[in-house]
């Protein structure tokens, strides 16, 4: 195997981008995949491995992945959730030789430069356990209402500013070193959809390892709501948030401001909807779905 980080008596050196594994975590995913493997074979410089893990899907995901040429596929029989499958992806990289895996959704596409974004932001830093950048909502003539509030009102980033210690990265586009994924015991499996990624930052973060942001390293998100699907996903991303928080109390941000954070939304989000669009039925909608953050952040107190 090749050595995954110099010894104590080398000098930190640049990650070239052949050492970077590109991990795709898929469950039930046929129909938005395919705009990703277009994205993932035009990457110049290319990763040194593309491998893509079926998480027990009942549609075609499989059978779509298996015909793809420069991609392995990996299998679990039954559906593990996220937390797991992210284990089984960066475990083999690692096994594989990988000191960083870089992970893509199915419903998100990269831009050309990825594989050089992420190693450009590792640069030689052996402490810095993962960057991460923006998964900014792609909206066109089949966007819905829900599409629009969420882009505009629930982003999937950190802000418009770097940060060099962030507290977490979004999981849709985060690369991580293996060696510190290692060192914290990897994912958490008892998140099966999502805030994977938030408790694996406040982990690696109580571990003394860093975490860093950038907003310039941009994927596309092609996710599709409806009303009743937005509201459940803001339910959930909230209880789940909430438990990830609740696991490491002394990282911040603590539960007292996530309740918060949520509450301020979900005063201001409408009056921006009505004020500024003048949309009763975006600013109804707001309401809702800030509502139903609120309760997966009380659930999520309960469950923990």
């Amino acid at each position: 195997m090749v050595a995954l980080n110099p010894s104590a008596d080398e000098p930190p050196r640049r990650l070239p981008t052949h050492r970077v594994a590109v991990a795709i975590p898929c469950f039930n995913e046929a129909a938005r995949i395919p705009a990703l493997l277009d994205a993932v074979a035009s990457l110049d410089p290319p990763p040194g491995l593309v491998f893509a893990l079926d998480d027990g899907s009942h549609d075609a995901t499989a059978d779509l992945l298996s015909t793809v040429d420069g991609i392995e596929l990996l299998r679990h029989e039954r559906n593990l959730g996220l937390g797991a499958g992210r284990n089984t992806l960066w475990r083999t990289a690692r096994q594989r030789g990988y000191p960083v895996v870089a992970f893509l959704d199915a419903d998100v596409s990269p831009p050309p430069d990825f594989v050089r974004q992420v190693v450009d932001l590792f640069g030689s830093d052996l402490r810095l356990a993962g960057v991460g950048g923006r998964n900014i909502d792609e909206l066109d003539a089949t966007s819905s209402l829900s599409d629009s509030w969420r882009r505009r009102f629930w982003p999937q980033d950190m802000g418009p500013s770097a940060l060099t210690d962030a507290p977490m990265l979004v999981g849709a586009c985060a690369a991580y070193r293996t060696e510190a994924l290692m060192d914290v015991g990897g994912f958490d499996a008892g998140f099966t959809t999502n805030a994977e990624d938030v408790d694996i930052g406040r982990r690696l973060r109580a571990a003394d390892w860093r975490l860093r942001y950038e907003p310039g390293l941009v994927v596309r998100h092609r996710r599709r709501d409806d009303p009743r699907t937005l509201v459940h996903a803001c339910f959930r991303h909230c209880r789940e948030g909430m438990r990830a928080t609740l696991k490491t109390p002394s990282e911040p941000p603590g539960p007292t401001e996530l309740v918060l954070g949520m509450a301020r939304k979900a005063a201001r989000a409408p009056v921006a909807s009505l004020v500024r669009r003048r949309s009763p039925a975006e600013a109804a909608l707001g309401i809702v779905a800030c509502g139903a953050g609120l309760a997966g952040y009380a659930a999520g107190w309960v469950r923990r």
